[in-house]
């Protein structure tokens, strides 16, 4: 998907009542600042994955599209012919002319497939993590909604427009100007031009620690001893046992292992409409929606680091931020065929098997 920054201004104004693919087209904004992060403190983006590495070619391969990465020395037409393009087709998608030098690692758009292996995410890359992480970053979003985030196989592309600039495109899309400059290969005056398409560096949820709520911690009473009474031993506590979000079978089991079959959850089927149940209590920490086909999505956060996510449910009754009790109902599911809800319980950023928590 590309934006561009009047698409993206408008966007970011109205995150809060719609999704970004909605939005598409709507060009005759400019973008306010609505609170988001200044030229100084751009830093406190979550950290970016590297940018992939290209083929012998300079190919960088996404789902959707490809890009080019010029070598030293290189000219349009030599990067060109590498991959069997005409030089003034190369130079034109760019907004180039023929007589551009390219810097080595700068970054060119192809105006077409020239084959090539799509990228692979790195392993345990999580979406609703890298959006939770980008919401925290700006306070929650605009409006309390979370912004897009691209994922490592189709980063978000933006095409430059007249007055953008790596900060505020860096701004825009709540990542670091030094990322956005590494993955597009700028000069070291951060230029850009209008027409230039950059990427939009990915965040790396590797290094993303996502916090438990603190908890308050209940003063212990001192037991009472009497000369004769020993004090009665404070029995271990019991794991929080977590329901399913729906009485309904399992059609898909966890599975972790890769391959077509791999699930990092469990798959309930249930009518469509049937309410969806918080698993137990917690926080909800982000309401979004997925990029790998789970629709809107809700992630609650529990005591210890747990994460329960909940997928393909919709009429969400709840937002982020809001505490929610075992048993509350969080939406309903979703229309499918069949239809069905994904439940994932994670640890950081690893899924683990979700049946052990099941009561």
């Amino acid at each position: 998907m590309i934006f561009t920054g009047k698409t993206t201004g408008f966007i970011a104004a109205l995150m809060a009542v719609s999704f970004l693919s909605a939005c598409e087209g709507m060009s005759d904004f400019k973008m306010p600042s609505f609170g988001l992060r200044t030229d100084s403190n751009v830093d406190t983006a979550p950290p970016a994955i590297n940018r992939p590495q290209p083929d012998g070619r300079g190919v960088i391969t996404y789902e959707t599209y490809q890009v080019m990465v010029a070598r030293s020395g290189d000219t349009v037409g030599a990067m060109a012919g590498r991959v069997g393009l005409s030089p003034e087709a190369l130079a034109r998608h760019n907004g180039l002319e023929l007589s551009y030098a390219p810097r080595a690692g700068e970054l060119f758009a192809l105006p077409g497939n020239v084959g090539g292996n799509v990228v692979a995410s790195p392993t345990g890359w999580s979406p609703e993590i890298a959006a939770t992480a980008i919401s925290n970053a700006t306070g929650g979003g605009i409006g309390g909604s979370t912004p897009s985030v691209g994922t490592p196989n189709e980063p978000l592309r933006h095409r430059v427009e007249s007055g953008d600039t790596a900060y505020s495109i860096a701004r825009l899309y709540n990542v670091s100007v030094t990322a956005l400059a590494s993955w597009n290969g700028l000069g070291a005056d951060l230029g850009v031009r209008a027409g230039q398409e950059l990427i939009i560096p990915v965040p790396d949820t590797a290094q993303m620690a996502v916090a438990a709520p603190t908890a308050v911690a209940t003063p212990t009473p001192t037991p009472v001893v009497t000369p004769t009474v020993a004090p009665t031993p404070t029995p271990a506590p019991v794991a929080v046992k977590f329901i399913p979000p729906v009485n309904g079978p399992i059609a898909r089991p966890y599975n972790p292992q890769p391959g077509g079959s791999k699930n990092d959850g469990i798959d309930f089927s249930a009518p469509a409409g049937t309410a969806v149940h918080a698993a137990a209590a917690g926080t909800v920490a982000l309401v979004s929606k997925s990029t790998g086909g789970l629709g809107t999505i809700v992630l609650i956060r529990h005591a210890n680091g747990i994460l329960t996510i909940y997928g393909r449910v919709d009429k969400v009754s709840v937002s982020k931020n809001d505490r929610v009790s075992q048993g509350q109902t969080i939406g309903v599911v979703a229309a499918g065929n069949p239809a069905t809800v994904h439940f994932e319980v994670r640890k950081g950023s690893d899924s683990v098997d979700p049946t052990p928590y099941l009561k």
